[in-house]
C-alpha cells in the first residue's frame, strides 16, 4: 500500500479537467507498461507529501532504470551462455576457492551487501521511495557504469587460458542481477519475474526465492574505499578532458593523479583498473603536502607534473604597509622570480623585495595572493585534495586511435541495429571515406578495431563498394560509410 497526498500535474498543480492536465488511468496503463509506472509511483513519492506526476520524466529516467536492467540481463545471458558459464558449476564459492576474483569484483560484492541491508529496512519502514532510490543508484552507478566497463574486456577475450576467469565474472554478476530482481520485485512484479526466469530458470517463479540478506563475510570496506577513490578520479579526469574538450573514447598519453594524503590505501592496487577507465597509456601518482596552499604548490612544483604557478600581491595588505608607494612595489614585484620567491617565502617566511631607489619590503605569506593552472597543453580538475592533471597533447597516433574507437562504437551501434547478439562474430565490415594515410594507420591497429568490433575482417576504402548496404556517420564534421 503507498500512502501519499495529492497526485499534481508535472508543475504541482491540483489535476482538474477543465485545465485539461487531468491523467487517465486506462490511457496511462494502456500506453505504458504497468511495471513503470508502478516503478514511478513508488520512486516519486514520499509518504504523506502531495506527488507532482510528470509523464516525461516517467519516459525517461524510470524508463533508463528498467532498460538498463533489461540490457544488463541480455549482457548476461548471451556472454555466459556463450561460455557456456554454469550457476552450479561455477558458483561464487567456486572463485572465492580458486581465487579468481579481482578488485571489481569483491567491490561490487561488498556495496551489494550494504544495498540489499539498506533495501530491506526501507521497505520495512514503507520508505519505498528510498528502496527505490537505492535500487537505481546501484543499477545505474555501480552496475551499468562501473562494473560492467571495467571487467568488459575480460569478457571479450576469448581466449580459452582465461575461461575461468571468464566464468568467476559471470559467477558475480549473476549473483548480482538475481538479488537485484528480488528486491525489485514488490514494485516491479512483471519485469523481475521475467528477467529472472530468462537467466536463472532453475525455479519456476521468483516467488520461490528467500528474500536476501546481506553476507558480513564479502563485505570489504577497504576495497570500497580505494575502488570508490578511483571512481573519483575518473570522475576528475572526465572533467579535465571536458575542459580540453577530449571525447572520452579518446585515448591520452599521461595523467597525473596528485593525492593531498588522504589516502590510506596503495594505489598501485587500483592503477591497471584507472587506466582502463580513463584510457590513459601512462598513469602517475604524486602525494603532496597538503598543510598550505604555498606547500601544496612548491610540492607539487618538485615533481614533474605540468603545474604553473600563478602570484599577486596582496593589495589590501601591501597597501597599509607602502601607501603612496604601491604602483613601484607593483612594478618590482613583477619583476621577481617566482620560483625563488615562493622557496624563500617557505624556508624564512618572508621576502626582501626591493623598491624605488634601494627602499625594502618584507612580504609575508599573507602579503601575496597564491593561484596556479595547468601548464601550456595540459588540463586540470581538483576537488578538495585531489589534484588531476592530463595530457591533452594529441600526436598522430593518438589521433588514429582516437579515430579507431569512433568508428568502434559506430560499428557496435550497427551490429545492435541489424539485430546481432554481442557475441556474434560477424565475416566482415567495411569502412569507406577514409583518406589514404588514415587507410595506412588504422591498418596497423586492425586487429584491435577486429577484437572490438567481433569482426574477422575489416576493409578500409576511400570510396563505397557499389551494392554494399552502408550507413552514413559523421565524425569530427566529416562524413564517413560504415557497413557489417
Amino acid at each position: 500500500f503507498l500512502f501519499q497526498g495529492h497526485v499534481l500535474d508535472e508543475k504541482g498543480n491540483k489535476m482538474s479537467k477543465s485545465l485539461g492536465n487531468v491523467i487517465e488511468a486506462s490511457k496511462l496503463l494502456t500506453e505504458n507498461a504497468v511495471d513503470l509506472v508502478r516503478f514511478y509511483f513508488m520512486w516519486k513519492s514520499s509518504p504523506i507529501e502531495s506527488l507532482s506526476f510528470s509523464l516525461s520524466e516517467m519516459a525517461t529516467r524510470t524508463y533508463q532504470i528498467m532498460s538498463t536492467l533489461y540490457y544488463l540481463h541480455v549482457y548476461f545471458d548471451q556472454n555466459s551462455k556463450f561460455d557456456k558459464f554454469n550457476l552450479e558449476r561455477d558458483s561464487l564459492q567456486w572463485a572465492f576457492k580458486n581465487s579468481l576474483l579481482h578488485i571489481p569484483d569483491k567491490w561490487v560484492l561488498s556495496k551489494l551487501q550494504t544495498v540489499i541491508s539498506e533495501v530491506s529496512s526501507s521497505f520495512e519502514k514503507c520508505k519505498f521511495h528510498e528502496a527505490a532510490k537505492m535500487i537505481e543508484e546501484f543499477i545505474i552507478n555501480t552496475l551499468s557504469q562501473t562494473y560492467v566497463p571495467v571487467t568488459r574486456n575480460e569478457i571479450w577475450d576469448d581466449n580459452k587460458n582465461s575461461l575461468n576467469r571468464r566464468l568467476a565474472i559471470y559467477a558475480v554478476l549473476g549473483q548480482v542481477l538475481k538479488v537485484v530482481d528480488v528486491m525489485l520485485h514488490p514494485l516491479s512484479p512483471y519485469i523481475s519475474d521475467y528477467l529472472y526466469l530468462v537467466c536463472f530458470s532453475d525455479r519456476k517463479s521468483i516467488l520461490l526465492e528467500d528474500w536476501p540478506i546481506s553476507d558480513t563475510s564479502l563485505v570489504n570496506k577497504q576495497v570500497e574505499i580505494s575502488f570508490d577513490r578511483s571512481r573519483e578520479i575518473v570522475s576528475l579526469s572526465n572533467a579535465a578532458r571536458m575542459s580540453a574538450k577530449l571525447k572520452r573514447r579518446w585515448p591520452i598519453k599521461s595523467i597525473w593523479i596528485c593525492s593531498g594524503g588522504r589516502d590510506s590505501f596503495d594505489f598501485e592496487s587500483i592503477l591497471d583498473i584507472l587506466k582502463i577507465q580513463i584510457n590513459v597509456q601512462d598513469c602517475k601518482v604524486i602525494r603532496y603536502r597538503n598543510d598550505t596552499k604555498l606547500h601544496k604548490i612548491l610540492s607539487l612544483l618538485g615533481s614533474e607534473v605540468p603545474i604553473t604557478p600563478r602570484i599577486k600581491l596582496s593589495k589590501k595588505n601591501v597597501g597599509l604597509k607602502v601607501k603612496e608607494n604601491l604602483e613601484k612595489v607593483m612594478q618590482s614585484f613583477a619583476k621577481v622570480d617566482i620560483y625563488e620567491l615562493l622557496r624563500t617565502l617557505e624556508s624564512s617566511g618572508k621576502y626582501l623585495l626591493t623598491y624605488s631607489e634601494g627602499l625594502l619590503l618584507e612580504l609575508r605569506p599573507d602579503d601575496v595572493e597564491l593561484s596556479y593552472e595547468s601548464a601550456e597543453g595540459y588540463a586540470l580538475a581538483e576537488n578538495e585534495d585531489t589534484l588531476v592533471f592530463i595530457d591533452a597533447q594529441r600526436d598522430r597516433d593518438l589521433v588514429t586511435k582516437g579515430l579507431m574507437r569512433d568508428l568502434a562504437r559506430n560499428l557496435q551501434q550497427l551490429r545492435k541495429e541489424r539485430g546481432y547478439n554481442t557475441t556474434d562474430i560477424i565475416p566482415s565490415a567495411n569502412i569507406a571515406g577514409l583518406e589514404e594515410e588514415e587507410i595506412l594507420r588504422l591498418q596497423s591497429m586492425e586487429e584491435e578495431l577486429k577484437y572490438l568490433v567481433r569482426v574477422t575482417k575489416i576493409v578500409f576504402t576511400k570510396e563505397r563498394f557499389i551494392g554494399v548496404k552502408y550507413k552514413m556517420i559523421e565524425l569530427e564534421g566529416r562524413k564517413l560509410h560504415i557497413s557489417i
